[in-house]
Formats: C-alpha cells, sequence, structure tokens
C-alpha cells in the first residue's frame, strides 16, 4: 500500500507498507519503487530521507531491484538508503519503505559528502533549511571496529564533524534514529555515550526546555554490519521566516532524561504554513519511568497509544494527523494478535511499516514512533525558542 501525506509546506512523507499476505519479494520491492519514483518525479521533488525496513538476508535482492527500477525510470539518487532490519510480519523479507521529499523552493538539493562519500542532503525549502544524514555509523565503522559503545560513540563525534563541516550543529537537530543490533545486550552503555556527548554539546544541562532531539532507540541489524544505525534530521529558519520548536511534554510519563535516556519525548515544529510532530519510540512506561503491564501485552499497546495521543495533544494534533509511523512487535508469536488489536484501535489506519524488533527493555513488548503534519496559523512573528 502506497501512502502520500502532506501539509502545506516543504514536506511531504512518501510510505509505501507491505500487506503480509503478499509473499513475492520481487513484486513488492518492484511496485514500491516505482510508485515512489513516480510521485517524486511527478512532483520534480527531491528525496531528503529514505529508510528501507526488512530483513537483512533480503537487503541485497532489495536494493538491487530498487536499483533497476531507478534506472529504468532515470533517476539518479545520490544519497545510499538506510536499511535496517526490522523484520517483516510478511515471509518476503520486506517490510516497508519510509521517504521524505521535499518540493524546493528555488534552491536545488546539494549532497553532503565526507572523505568522497555522499551521506546525506541539504536543502533550502520555502519554509525552512533541511539537512539529513543518513547512516553514519557506517562510515564511522572501519576506523573504529571495536566495541558497540565505541562505535556509537564515533558515529556521534563523526555526526558532529559533519554538521559542523556543513555550518550546522547538533543543537539544530530535531529528530535522530539509532538502530542497534543486540541492543539488550549494551543500551545502558549507549544510553551512557550519548549522555556524555550531548552533555558536551550543551543538549544536557539541566533545563526542561532544552531542545533535546526526538528520537527512535530500537533493535535493529544493519544490512552492511556494525552495532549502530545512526539517521538524523537537521531544521533551521529561512531568514524572515519564522520557525518555532517546543519541546512537548506528556502528562502520562516522566522525561526520558530523568532516567538516563537523552531524547525528547516529543518536538513540535510550526513554520509560517505547517506544523510538523515529532512524536520519539513510546512504550508502556509511567510517570516514574517505569514499565506498566509487564507480560501483557495488549495493555502495552493500549497504554503506548494512549501516550502517542498524549503527546500528539499537547502540540494540537490527532491520531489521524500522523503522516509517518513505524510499529516493533518484540515477539514474532504476537504478530497475529497485534494485527487483530491494531484493528480493534484503529491503529491499522496508521501509516505504519510494522516490523519485529526487540524493545530497548527485556519486559517491554511494544512500541511505536510518529510523525505528524496538519495545517497551522501563520506564526505572528519570526520565533525560535
Amino acid at each position: 500500500m502506497f501512502i502520500v501525506a502532506e501539509g502545506p509546506g516543504d514536506l511531504i512523507f512518501l510510505s509505501w507498507l507491505v500487506n503480509p499476505n503478499q509473499d513475492s519479494l520481487d513484486q513488492q520491492v518492484e511496485q514500491a519503487y516505482e510508485e515512489l519514483g513516480g510521485e517524486i518525479q511527478s512532483r520534480n521533488a527531491i528525496l531528503l530521507c529514505e529508510r528501507i525496513y526488512g530483513s537483512v538476508a533480503a537487503s541485497p535482492r532489495i536494493l538491487q531491484i530498487r536499483q533497476a527500477v531507478l534506472e529504468r525510470r532515470g533517476w539518479r539518487v545520490e544519497v545510499p538508503p538506510t536499511c535496517v532490519e526490522g523484520k517483516p510480519f510478511s515471509p518476503s523479507g520486506f517490510a516497508g519503505v519510509h521517504a521524505i521529499v521535499i518540493q524546493p523552493a528555488s534552491h536545488p538539493g546539494c549532497p553532503v559528502r565526507y572523505s568522497g562519500k555522499t551521506c546525506g542532503t541539504k536543502i533550502r525549502g520555502n519554509d525552512a533549511e533541511y539537512l539529513y544524514l543518513a547512516d553514519v555509523g557506517q562510515l564511522a565503522r572501519a576506523p573504529y571496529a571495536g566495541s558497540p559503545a565505541e562505535e556509537a560513540r564515533a558515529a556521534l563525534a563523526l555526526a558532529g564533524r559533519i554538521l559542523e563541516q556543513e555550518n550546522w550543529s547538533f543543537h539544530e537537530v530535531r529528530r535522530t534514529w539509532f538502530y542497534l543490533d543486540k541492543i539488550l545486550d549494551w543500551y545502558g552503555d549507549f544510553n551512557a555515550v550519548r549522555n556524555q556527548a550531548f552533555k558536551q554539546l550543551g543538549l544536557l544541562n539541566g533545563n526542561p526546555l532544552t531542545l533535546v532531539p526526538a528520537s527512535t532507540g530500537i533493535q535493529g541489524r544493519n544490512a552492511l554490519g556494525g552495532w549502530c544505525t545512526l539517521d538524523l534530521l537537521a531544521m533551521k529558519p529561512v531568514a524572515g521566516r519564522p520557525l518555532e520548536i517546543k519541546r512537548l511534554k506528556n502528562p502520562k510519563q516522566n522525561e526520558a532524561t530523568a532516567y538516563g535516556s537523552a531524547f525528547s519525548r516529543g518536538l513540535s515544529i510550526q513554520t509560517a504554513t505547517s506544523l510538523y510532530v515529532f512524536v520519539s519510540g513510546t512504550a508502556s512506561i509511567d510517570e516514574q519511568g517505569k514499565t506498566v503491564h509487564a507480560g501483557d501485552f495488549e495493555r502495552q499497546i493500549q497504554r503506548t497509544l494512549e501516550n502517542v495521543e498524549a503527546l500528539l495533544q499537547a502540540a494540537g494534533a490527532r491520531l489521524e494527523d500522523i503522516c509517518q509511523a513505524t510499529a516493533f512487535v518484540k515477539n514474532p508469536n504476537d504478530v497475529d494478535r497485534y494485527l487483530r488489536i491494531a484493528g480493534r484501535l484503529g491503529i491499522d489506519e496508521i501509516p505504519a511499516v510494522n516490523t519485529i524488533a526487540d524493545v530497548c527493555r527485556e519486559d517491554l513488548l511494544y512500541e511505536l514512533d510518529a510523525t505528524a503534519v496538519l495545517p497551522c496559523s501563520p506564526l505572528s512573528h519570526d520565533s525560535r525558542k
């Protein structure tokens, strides 16, 4: 299923979701990229972000078919996609694709390169400037083939250097995605590394209003190997245009920074035309930062959905405004049950790629991240908070 979601602003969210009852990998991937490529070309848009979810074993074939479709269409894409596992619900090995594209103003997109390799895109739109980095971890991996924590530290440091090289900084990063192989073995070490890096950058300074990025941190093997996959999206104002950024509060949860995890529960970003809401990976965690409903899969889904809804409501958005999401189910044996529960709760209406992955705690059975977009009233002044 192909879904196009957009507000009146720069960003367009494209998702291709696999039908779990189909099992032909080649047919699914070809259809996905015919539809994605066709949409992008018809709009003369520029690809900002592309993330492929599927089994590591299927990744070479997925990329081969993707490349064949792009060549047939004459569509040149410089930035390689991020491929993560994301095991699919379907037997094909393919779970889906999330992409973000932008219809630029008068400025074309510019590739971001490091050591001769293209690793991202930056572009100026009508409402804001955008910079996206894809799979920074694979650039840091070769010279730092050590422990998982060392690789994560190297990935964060390298992301900072690339941002600085492009005259950006981590203070302008609004969203991060971390996919960590064997997450349960080293999530504590990962948090310690990220905390240290963010403290050095001034992002963790004790102020609850500090704009720590929204984030997903989930189990995910990289098709290229390694421990840590890092994607990030940065945004900053265009001169003379308003951009207001707020850290969202959820009365049903405490701040992740209170228990040693350096991310915001969510961020809202209001431009002159659109409101974007980035909801971090969210699970069944309460006001004290504790797991609730341990062992009860359905109640964990319900609590997760309540937490997501509370964050959306804090920004004036609703579930119906979600334009892109990823669902993570811990146990493969729960897949059929999840699909039934999702249908009953209306989650099946959300444009979500469904995957099987460990969450960051052994007793968490489900996680959901989301992005919402909706029109907004024009801001009356240039504000950046």
